[in-house]
C-alpha cells in the first residue's frame, strides 16, 4: 500500500523562513519527498525551491552563504522599502525560469489580490513572478503588478496555506507556522515606524492563516525576531532544525498509517 500524500504548508514570516530548511532536511534524511507544496511569502519562495527538487542541504548551504543584502537592498520609495527586483531575479535564477505547472512536485503560491481583496492562489505562470508578488509586504516591498492586477503579500489573506493543500488533496498536512512562539517570552518594541510596521505585519500573519487544518503543526521560534532582521538568518535555521528534529517522529507515525 502507498503512503497517505504528504503536503507541506510553509508560512510567511521574512528571514525566519530559513526555518523551513529543518524541516525539508529531516524528510531528506528520511527519504520522503513530499506529494506538493505550497507557501506564503517566504515561504512561497522556499516552496517553490523545494518544488524544483532543490534538497534541505543544498538549501541550507547556499542561504547560508549568500550575501542577503544583495538580495533586498533598501531602495526607500512611495511603494515601500524595497522594490524586490533583486528578490525576484534571485527567485528567477534558481528556479532557472521554470513555470508553476512544470515543477516536479506540485506548486501552489498564495498572494493578495489589492484591488478585489481577495486571496490568489498561482497554479501556472513564472515561478518568479508568483514569489514576488507573494512576498510583497505592504509598506515594505512595492506592489506588484502582474497579468493587469496589484498584489501585496499573501499574509493579508493566509499566511500558513494548509486549505489550499486540502483543495488539492492532501491526506497529511504538515504546516510550519513562523508567526506563533514555541514560548510565550517575547518582548515588541515599539521604538520607530520600522517596528511598528513589522510588528503589525506578525500580527496580521497569526490571524489570517488555516493552519487549523494541518495534522501537526510546527512552531519553531522560541523568541521574536523581525522579519527583515537579516543577522537572524542562522538562528532561525537552527530553530528549525531543532523543532524539526524533535517532530520528525510524529511525521513518519502519520505518514506509516
Amino acid at each position: 500500500m502507498s503512503r497517505p500524500r504528504l503536503g507541506l504548508a510553509l508560512g510567511g514570516g521574512g528571514i525566519r523562513g530559513m526555518a523551513h530548511i529543518g524541516l525539508i532536511e529531516q524528510l531528506d534524511k528520511h527519504g520522503i519527498r513530499a506529494d506538493m507544496v505550497a507557501g506564503t511569502s517566504i515561504g512561497a519562495c522556499m516552496a517553490a525551491l523545494y518544488a524544483c527538487n532543490y534538497k534541505g542541504s543544498f538549501m541550507a548551504s547556499f542561504m547560508q552563504n549568500v550575501n542577503l543584502k544583495l538580495i533586498l537592498p533598501l531602495s526607500p520609495s512611495l511603494g515601500g522599502l524595497v522594490n524586490g527586483k533583486n528578490y525576484a531575479e534571485f527567485v528567477r535564477l534558481l528556479t532557472k525560469g521554470r513555470n508553476i505547472e512544470d515543477c516536479p512536485i506540485p506548486l501552489r503560491i498564495v498572494a493578495t489580490d489589492l484591488e478585489e481583496s481577495r486571496m490568489e492562489v498561482f497554479a501556472d505562470g513564472p515561478i518568479w513572478r508568483a514569489v514576488h508578488a507573494s512576498s510583497a509586504v505592504p509598506g515594505v516591498f512595492t506592489p506588484v503588478k502582474y497579468r493587469g492586477k496589484v498584489y501585496v503579500d499573501g499574509c493579508l489573506v493566509d499566511n500558513c496555506p494548509c486549505q489550499v493543500l486540502r483543495e488539492m488533496g492532501a491526506d497529511i498536512v504538515v504546516a510550519v507556522d513562523l508567526d506563533s512562539l514555541k514560548y510565550n517570552h517575547s518582548s515588541v518594541k515599539r521604538n520607530n515606524l520600522i517596528d511598528v510596521l513589522q510588528h503589525s505585519i506578525n500580527v496580521m500573519g497569526r490571524k489570517n492563516n488555516s493552519v487549523e487544518q494541518a495534522d501537526i503543526v510546527l512552531q519553531p521560534m522560541n523568541t521574536n525576531i523581525y522579519s527583515m532582521d537579516l543577522s537572524k538568518a542562522n538562528y532561525a535555521l537552527e530553530c528549525g532544525r531543532k523543532e524539526a528534529a524533535e517532530r520528525i517522529d510524529e511525521i513518519l507515525a502519520l505518514l506509516a498509517k
